[in-house]
This record gives structure tokens, sequence and C-alpha cells, in this order.
């Protein structure tokens, strides 16, 4: 199997993808570039965020197909969208390119963040920052699903910038040299992170799109 993988960013989501694929699939190798792509691996390059993946998702189909590589993958992040809209948004430019290709739409519903709001261990049951508090009282993510949290109207957040500081306040209050940024996702890297993420998912239903990545990569 040849996997061609498109991430929404830059940097972050590249290293969060390249170790969560490997956890799963350890028979999988990830590639720098294209060329590199023989049986049982995957290359992964950037969308550099929004709008300009779809470019790179138009690119990609030729380059898919021209290589005959198995399968286009593409992680994108639903944002203030629902997941079907974004969904059918990603579907609607690969189908444009009228190209023969296998592929799988990985919906990030809302945000990669969102997921990483599902390991319940970095929940604190006595939580010591203030402002973590006032995100809990507003919306427990320990007991509620991630994929629900709503916009945090007293900072004027949407629901993706709220799920992004809420697991660096979560991160901060419970670990003292762990944090997250798009830049630096290394809280999300290790193993047993992912692990909890896959539980969260596999015994309580919550962050349903999850289910895209397990899929794609199965």
């Amino acid at each position: 199997m040849k996997i061609y993988l498109i991430v929404e960013g830059e940097v972050g989501e590249k290293k969060v993808y390249a170790k969560w694929i490997k956890y799963y699939r350890p028979d999988l190798n990830i590639v720098n570039y294209l060329d590199e792509l023989v049986d049982n691996s995957i290359f992964i390059i950037s969308g550099m965020g929004y709008p300009n993946y779809f470019e790179v998702i138009k690119n990609a189909t030729i380059d898919v197909y021209e290589n005959k590589i198995d399968k286009l993958v593409v992680a994108i992040d639903s944002e203030d969208m629902t997941y079907q809209e974004k969904f059918e948004e990603v579907q609607e430019v690969i189908e444009s390119s009228n190209l023969h290709i296998n592929y799988n739409i990985i919906i990030q519903h809302f945000c990669l963040e969102t997921w990483g709001l599902g390991n319940k261990v970095i929940v604190s049951r006595n939580p010591k920052n203030t402002e973590l508090k006032t995100f809990i009282q507003y919306f427990d993510v320990l007991r509620n699903d991630p994929e629900l949290l709503p916009p945090y109207r007293p900072k004027n957040l949407n629901r993706a910038q709220f799920a992004k500081l809420y697991l660096r306040r979560l991160l901060n209050d419970k670990y003292k040299n762990l944090t997250y940024s798009k830049k630096n996702p290394s809280a999300l890297l290790h193993e047993k992170y992912f692990q909890k993420v896959v539980e969260r998912f596999r015994t309580t239903g919550h962050i349903r799109s999850f289910n895209d990545f397990l899929t794609a990569f199965q």
C-alpha cells in the first residue's frame, strides 16, 4: 500500500500524523519525498492551511493518478462548518479532477485539538488554574463529548480557538513540562497519548470523527 497524505497544517499536524500512524500501523513507513514512496509507505505533505489546501489537493490527485499511488488521504479541520459540509467540500475538490483514484477524507471535527481533548488523563480533578476552572464549568470535556464543545463567548473565541486554548491550559495545569501549540504539539506525540484518544473513542463513542483516521489507515 502506497499512501499520499495531505494534512492541513504546516508543521504540527505533520509531526502528529507521522507519530500516530506509526503507533497505529507500525508496518507503514513515513517518507519525506514523493520519489521515495514505495509499498507500505506514506508520503506526508502540508496543505498549507485554508484556502491553500484546495490547490494542493487538486495537484495531489494528479500525482496519485500519474504515479499509480494506491490511495490519497486528505485530513482537514471542519472549523465552523458541519462535518458533512466540510466532507462534501473536500470531496467535490477531489472529484472535480475527474481522475479515477482511491481516496479517504479525514474530517477533524472540528479541529485536531478536539481529538486531543479526548484524552481523559490530562484533565485534572482539582485544577489549579483559575481560567481552566472556568473552562471546565463552562464545558467539561471529561464528561462531555469534545466534539460538542461550543464557542467560548466570554473571550469571543470560536470553537476551534477555544479547543486549542483549553488543551493548552489542561496540559499546563497538570504537567510541569508539557504544553501545546500548532508548531510544538510535543504532548500529543507520545504513544500513550494516542492510545488514550483511541480508548476514548472506542469506549464512549465520543470524538466520532476520529474514526476517519482509523478507517483511512486500517
